[in-house]
């Protein structure tokens, strides 16, 4: 998937200037998790929301299997905090952000299943140009370090999450539009991140105006939620939910 091949992307190019292992703290924590977590994902998802849904088959197991997911992110963060501060502990911190956002807002996700459900086929393949074009560059990325090619990275990136964004509210309306806009935008900003532990100075196209991006979207998005969310502050990621669980899966001792 896109996020994760970003993430793996990242800490194989750290990891080669480095010349440095996965601390044993972090891949203790990473390992427990994804015991529990790994049987959950495909990658014939965009998202691996919608892998729930095709999994469980109804939208009420799909629920409550994110509830468990949601609590198993909270035993992994807790874990992850006893360990020292290093890149790889940062990676799969930012990586874990879609999902902080998605467990914060359980209903809506709950009300998104059925319309997710019926359209699932065309929510997972009307972008796979979009997506199939990113990956490739990504790819080209961890032969050819260069700042073209990490700015064609960012500039298929927005491509690919207009395309998503555009895809969900047709098929699903204004409601589904702005849940994914918001999941998309943290991952964009995650990813500026992880970039920036790689590249100190990014691109002009890998930048992102926060400020005016998170006033739009407190303004236009999470109305139904406005007092809880209005008092949070929101880095932001790009792609898909996806990345955390491809990154820790990929991760060498």
């Amino acid at each position: 998937m896109i996020l994760e091949l970003i993430i793996t992307s990242v800490l194989l190019l750290s990891n080669r200037s480095t010349a440095r292992r996965v601390p044993h703290c972090v891949l203790k924590c990473k390992d427990a998790h994804m015991q529990q977590m790994e049987k959950e994902w495909s990658l014939n998802f965009a998202f691996p929301l919608l892998s729930l849904l095709k999994a469980t088959g109804n939208e009420t197991a799909a629920y409550n299997r994110a509830v468990e997911i949601c609590r198993s992110n909270d035993l992994l963060i807790n874990c992850l905090a006893g360990c020292n501060k290093t890149n790889e502990r940062k990676i799969i911190e930012l990586g874990l952000l879609p999902w902080q956002e998605i467990c914060l807002n359980l209903p809506v996700l709950q009300a998104q299943f059925p319309c997710w459900r019926q359209n699932i086929d065309n929510l997972t393949s009307n972008c796979r140009k979009q997506s199939y074009e990113l990956r490739e560059r990504i790819k080209f990325l961890t032969v050819n370090e260069s700042p073209s090619a990490l700015q064609r990275i960012c500039l298929s990136l927005d491509k690919f999450a207009d395309c998503s964004v555009r895809n969900y509210g047709h098929l699903c309306g204004q409601s589904s539009e702005n849940f994914i806009d918001r999941l998309l935008w943290i991952s964009r900003s995650a990813i500026y991140d992880m970039l920036t532990i790689k590249w100190p100075i990014l691109p002009p196209s890998c930048n992102i105006d926060f400020s005016k991006r998170e006033l739009s979207l407190l303004n236009s998005i999470y109305v139904h939620n406005q007092q809880t969310h209005n008092q949070q502050e929101y880095k932001l990621l790009i792609g898909s939910v996806l990345l955390f669980i491809f990154l820790i899966k990929n991760i060498n001792y």
